[in-house]
């Protein structure tokens, strides 16, 4: 410890060595430097602290509100495709479907005719309520049938389509593809239309037998007209993959970047958001998957679009600061004259008393300490003239006469007697709570001053307690709570002067700094011819190495104990009883330490008895 201390205290002496001499090293320049150092680091650790809070708050909102955008697309494709599911639910359920693609043994030519017709107008009526939907198809289990909403089907067209084949591969009951082509409509003379194909198994009505699929296409439009009324960020952009990861809204390129980077990232996930490095900037991502289609919905934003809020405020706080930094050196440098003015002209002064112009008169303008200190030194120079002239033996006396009187102790009974004023006259003045804690402070002068007895009454030694814990109460603000649990027999017992008082100091000093709810609890209690005193708090606790130390005295009072105390208390019960006596330190769980003293049953007759 020593040589570290010796590594810092080097360096000082030479940094002072090389400050003598030097024409700036002036109260003045020390004056400014230190005001300087006091006013900017306040401001440096506020102006960090206020970029830190305000920067994560910004960015959370940005982030929620990013997070919000992308949730409402989510809802937009979820409720449109749950409102799918009642649409399949009402054809799926529909009796003349359920009766055609249920018969396997085929219908007659013209059954099969009036059929078609009959679902054809059903499927229909269904798809001119919904603009979207461009058309609605029935096919059969084994896939030789297919009816439609509209125009023919290709049904070998079909087949050869790889959306249609991973359809029917599939085994969940739900299926939608990616964006593809109708090409498969038999519509000669009209261009195919990008569409988007929903997918449902159809099965009896005791759910046992696979009847076939409803094919619904829809529109790619409708993917537009779920992003209406989002208010997307400035520069933010949206993408939209199918289940395939397969772009199908959005810049291809710009969500191909993404994938290629992060393709695990977002695939094994349902939601998330990272930071990705695209090129030579940084950008925000922000994902969610919808069911049941399993699309990706991707929010893209460069992450400096983000954080203009934060520049801004970072830019404003150093401003405010340096603003505040010149304003605060300006008011340093004067108020450092107001010092460091009268200081050089004491100096002046001194210098021409060390050079034996006993004539000097310090003359200053001010109202303050230095008018004071100047009158001093003008005193002190008629003194030094008044010493001169004959008087410095009778003054010498008179400084020895007052050094003593220094030296001389002050009467305790004076102390005690001043305190029962102050007591009565903060009772007259009505002030109870300073009458209360100088009345405990007096009965403590007055256990101290009283008769030195090794042995008081235990109720005398609570009573102690408690009016030291009563002056640690005002003190501390009432920040913690004392239970006592007092066996009422101990009254008649007796045990050594001030024990219990440095361990209750510890306890409120060390155990219970810093708690919020700090708690301490007192017990005494008669055990098989054994007084038990506990003192236990809820502070952090001891661990056992340490309580090792603080027996022996090894631990300084800057620790969780002041082992000086906790070992006087212990040696003193060891001498006055035995070794089979004394003092114990446990940690207690959850938190919390607890302190035992054990001592024998003596009575107020000095004769130790254990009780019957």
């Amino acid at each position: 410890m020593k040589a570290v201390l010796k590594a810092f205290e080097d360096p000082l002496e030479r940094w002072r060595e090389w400050l003598k001499g030097r024409p700036w090293n002036t109260v003045q320049t020390t004056l400014i430097f230190y005001f300087g150092l006091l006013i900017v680091a306040p401001l440096l650790v506020l102006g960090i602290i206020t970029y830190t809070v305000s920067s994560r708050t910004i960015t959370g909102r940005v982030q929620t509100y990013v997070e919000q955008i992308i949730i409402k697309v989510k809802e937009n494709i979820e409720y449109y495709f749950r409102d799918l599911q009642s649409l399949s639910y009402v054809i799926s359920v529909n009796q003349d479907i359920l009766a055609v693609l249920g018969d396997e043994t085929g219908l007659d030519r013209w059954k099969e005719i009036a059929y078609q017709n009959k679902l054809k107008t059903f499927l229909a009526g269904l798809t001119s309520t919904r603009s979207e939907v461009t058309g609605i198809y029935l096919l059969s289990r084994n896939q030789r049938k297919i009816y439609s909403s509209g125009p023919p089907v290709l049904l070998s067209h079909l087949k050869r389509q790889g959306w249609f084949n991973r359809i029917i591969r599939s085994e969940v009951g739900v299926v939608i593809s990616g964006a593809h082509s109708d090409d498969y409509v038999g519509q000669m003379l009209t261009p195919a239309n990008k569409v988007v194909t929903y997918a449902q198994r159809i099965v009896d009505l005791d759910g046992q037998k696979d009847l076939g699929w409803i094919l619904i296409d829809l529109d790619y439009a409708f993917v537009t007209k779920m992003l209406e009324n989002i208010q997307l960020w400035d520069q933010g952009r949206i993408a939209i993959l199918d289940s395939g990861r397969r772009v199908i809204y959005g810049e291809a390129q710009d969500a191909r970047r993404y994938l290629d980077k992060s393709f695990d990232y977002l695939t094994l996930r349902d939601w998330g958001s990272y930071l990705q490095k695209i090129g030579n900037r940084t950008e925000l991502l922000v994902f969610q998957t919808a069911a049941p289609c399993g699309w990706k919905v991707l929010f893209m934003v460069p992450y400096h679009i983000l954080q203009r809020e934060n520049l801004f405020i970072r830019n404003l706080t150093l401003g405010m600061a340096l603003c505040l930094l010149l304003v605060s050196i300006y008011f340093a440098v004067l108020f450092s004259r107001k010092i460091s003015g009268p200081i050089k002209l004491l100096c002046s002064s001194m210098r021409e008393v060390e050079n034996n112009n006993l004539d000097v008169s310090l003359k200053l303008q001010s109202m303050n300490e230095f008018n004071e200190l100047a009158a001093s030194h003008n005193h002190m120079v008629k003194e030094i003239k008044t010493l001169m002239s004959g008087i410095y033996e009778a003054q010498k006396k008179k400084r020895q006469a007052e050094l003593n009187v220094l030296q001389a102790q002050i009467n305790p009974h004076f102390l005690y007697n001043t305190l029962d004023s102050l007591r009565w006259l903060a009772k007259i003045r009505q002030v109870e709570e300073i009458s209360d804690i100088i009345s405990a402070l007096e009965n403590l002068l007055r256990a101290s001053i009283g008769k030195n007895d090794d042995l008081i009454p235990i109720d005398q030694e609570v009573e102690n307690v408690r009016n030291f814990l009563a002056i640690l109460l005002f003190r501390y603000g009432n920040s913690f709570t004392v239970e006592y649990a007092i066996d009422p027999k101990v009254a008649e017992f007796l045990a050594p002067r001030f024990i219990l008082q440095p361990i209750v100091e510890n306890a409120v000093y060390h155990g219970l700094d810093g708690v919020l709810d700090g708690r301490l609890r007192i017990g005494i209690a008669i055990e098989a011819g054994v007084v038990r005193f506990e003192v236990i708090d809820n502070g952090p606790g001891i661990e056992p190495e340490r309580a090792r130390l603080v027996m022996e005295g090894k631990v300084g009072s800057d620790h969780r104990f002041s082992g000086l105390g906790i070992k006087n208390v212990d040696e003193r019960i060891k001498l006055n009883f035995g070794p089979d006596y004394g003092l114990q330190i446990e940690n207690i769980k959850p938190s919390g330490t607890r302190v035992t003293i054990r001592i024998p049953c003596t009575r107020r007759l000095g004769k130790r008895k254990p009780l019957q």
